[in-house]
């Protein structure tokens, strides 16, 4: 073959360098979407159990530097005739001790609980239903909202019980 002329070499050349270009396309498309779907899954959407957790002043991010927190067993968010978000929430504490009623006071800033009053009757209706009908109310330290504490009767020392009824806007 003459010089300049077309052979198969350069075909060859030519489809080589398309499928290699392909390849790199494909490669960094796969590593943004992994990217994407990896800072997806750390970002992920709130709940509400995040919602209800926030309105309560006792979700994690309103604690910061603590090292640890507690999750709830069990969580509702519903709203007030007025229009108003009402959050139910309710923490089971094992007691011992690492995860005790101090620790969970402590953790979040609350204050020693004071005396016996009855626990509101829409958090009853909105938890589980088998709520207590009273426990040890918590001082008030932010409004609209009732920290109740209930001790259980059992062996292992500061398990309980406790039940969040926060209004807020």
């Amino acid at each position: 073959m003459a010089p300049g002329t077309s052979d198969g070499k350069a075909w060859t050349r030519w489809l080589l360098g398309v499928f290699l270009t392909a390849c790199v396309l494909v490669t960094v498309g796969c590593v943004w979407w992994g990217v994407v779907e990896m800072r997806r899954s750390f970002d992920r959407p709130e709940t509400d159990y995040d919602r209800a957790e926030r309105l309560a002043g006792l979700h994690y991010k309103q604690h910061p530097g603590k090292g640890r927190y507690y999750i709830p067993t069990a969580a509702a968010l519903s709203r007030a005739a007025d229009g108003s978000p009402v959050a139910y929430l309710h923490f089971g504490i094992a007691g011992g001790d690492s995860a005790n009623i101090d620790d969970f006071l402590h953790t979040y800033d609350l204050p020693r609980p004071g005396s016996v009053a009855p626990l509101p009757q829409d958090l009853r209706a909105a938890l589980s239903g088998d709520e207590p009908a009273e426990g040890l109310l918590l001082p008030v330290g932010q409004a609209g909202r009732q920290i109740f504490v209930v001790m259980r009767p059992c062996d292992v020392e500061g398990a309980g019980d406790v039940y969040v009824r926060a209004t807020g806007r």
